[in-house]
C-alpha cells in the first residue's frame, strides 16, 4: 500500500507542507466507465490508479461470468456510495451516452451514463462521487451538460488534483480561526 506525499508548491509566501495521506480500505473502491475510444490509454491509467493503492473495477478487464449479468456486476459499484466513479470524457463518450449505443460497450456506458445521471439529480445536482477526467482527445465540450458545473480533470495534467479528489483531500489547507473578534462601535 503506497501512501503518497504532497507538498504545496513553494514560493516566496508559502512555506512548503508535506504529508501523508492514508485512505481506509474500503474508501479505495474506484468504477471507471469509458468508451471504447480510449480503451489503449485507459491500461496507462489504470496501472497509475493500483500503484497509488485504489482497487478499480473496469469493464475492459471483461471475463465470461460477468458477461452472463454485467448489468448486475455495474449495479454493485453503482449503488455502492462509498465507491468513487471516474467518468472518462471523450469523443466517443458523448457520442455513446447521446446515440441509441450501436455497440454491446456503448450500450453499457449509456446505461451506467443513465444510473449515475439520475444519482446526480436525486443528490439536488450536488456531485459526491462523480470525477469527470478528460483524456488527452477530448475537450470540455464533450462533457456532458449536466457535469459541467463539476471540478473536470485532465489526464495526465492534472495528476496531482486527480490524487487529491480519490484521497478526498483539499489542496490547501485551510488556517485555523484567531481568537474571536471585538469591534469598537463609537457614536458620531
Amino acid at each position: 500500500m503506497m501512501q503518497p506525499s504532497f507538498q504545496a508548491r513553494p514560493g516566496p509566501i508559502t512555506r512548503e507542507i508535506k504529508r501523508t495521506i492514508s485512505l481506509p480500505e474500503e474508501c479505495r473502491n474506484i468504477f471507471i466507465t469509458y468508451s471504447e475510444d480510449t480503451a489503449g490509454e485507459i491500461i496507462a491509467f489504470s496501472k497509475f490508479l493500483t500503484d497509488q493503492g485504489f482497487d478499480l473495477a473496469i469493464d475492459i478487464f471483461d471475463n465470461p461470468i460477468r458477461r452472463l449479468a454485467v448489468t448486475k456486476w455495474m449495479d454493485r459499484y453503482l449503488n455502492d456510495k462509498s465507491v468513487l466513479i471516474i467518468v472518462v470524457i471523450s469523443p466517443k463518450y458523448k457520442e455513446d451516452v447521446e446515440g441509441d449505443g450501436d455497440d454491446e460497450h456503448g450500450l453499457h456506458t449509456k446505461y451506467i451514463h443513465n444510473q449515475i445521471q439520475n444519482e446526480f439529480i436525486q443528490q439536488g445536482c450536488l456531485n459526491f462521487r462523480l470525477v469527470p477526467v478528460l483524456f488527452p482527445n477530448a475537450t470540455k465540450r464533450y462533457v456532458p451538460n449536466w457535469l459541467q458545473n463539476t471540478r473536470i480533470y485532465r489526464w495526465p495534467q492534472d495528476t496531482q488534483d486527480l490524487l487529491l479528489r480519490l484521497f478526498r483531500e483539499e489542496r490547501y489547507i485551510i488556517p485555523q480561526r484567531g481568537g474571536d473578534l471585538t469591534l469598537t462601535v463609537r457614536p458620531l
